[in-house]
């Protein structure tokens, strides 16, 4: 079955731009839900990218929606492939690679294989993914899903939901949760800049400052 729903449009790009620089690893500092759990590589090792996720199910060899999948897409969005667990189909390679860098995505984020991988490179579009390979999709038009709740490299994914992505990984945030969260992480990333290495470049230790010696002093000291 093929299913085709309109894009989810939570954050404007607007809310999205004054996010921008969210490290998803400082959000994993106070969060534990939403976080990819498999390697991923990266196209653009120093992109940091925050947008909201269109959804695509590949559940099978069939990519006949990798296809129409461009004009689902555009800036302030980001493509989250669910693979349904296969390694082994690329169902993204150079031509569809092309056509969804074109229409201006922050980022793609496939939970499977690619190919055409120096021909990606090459693209302005920051693609996730989980391993290359030679053998391709094919369009059979028989399955296939376009903005439905999917779970893409561990993580569940609903259309619209906040996505924050660094080559450390990604997390999927709930649109009504992301502003509160990636305030929170901007503060604590503009904190650690101006506290955190000036007092270790001063000569003192991490231990004296988050408050980890008084911990031990009061642990160590009930024994």
């Amino acid at each position: 079955m093929i299913i085709i729903n309109p894009s989810v449009v939570t954050l404007t790009n607007e809310q999205l731009a004054a996010l921008k620089g969210t490290e998803p690893a400082t959000i994993g500092h106070f969060r534990s839900f939403g976080f990819n759990t498999v390697d991923l590589h990266v196209t653009k090792p120093d992109c940091r990218i925050i947008g909201r996720a269109v959804t695509l199910r590949i559940p099978s060899m069939d990519s006949t929606l990798c296809h129409k999948i461009a004009e689902f897409l555009g800036p302030g969005d980001v493509l989250m492939v669910d693979r349904g667990g296969d390694l082994q189909y690329a169902p993204i390679g150079g031509g569809v690679a092309y056509s969804i860098d074109h229409s201006r995505p922050e980022a793609v984020i496939l939970d499977g294989a690619m190919t055409d991988v120096a021909e990606v490179e090459e693209l302005a579009t920051p693609f996730f993914y989980r391993r290359l390979s030679a053998i391709t999709t094919r369009r059979f038009g028989y399955d296939g899903e376009i903005n439905t709740p999917i779970t893409c490299c561990g993580a569940p994914v609903n259309p619209g939901d906040i996505v924050v992505a660094d080559r450390n990984g990604f997390v999927v945030i709930p649109p009504e949760e992301a502003v509160a969260a990636c305030r929170e992480a901007l503060a604590r990333q503009k904190r650690e800049q101006e506290t955190l290495k000036p007092w270790i470049d001063s000569g003192k230790t991490l231990a004296s400052m988050s408050g980890t010696d008084e911990l031990l002093a009061k642990v160590m000291g009930k024994k």
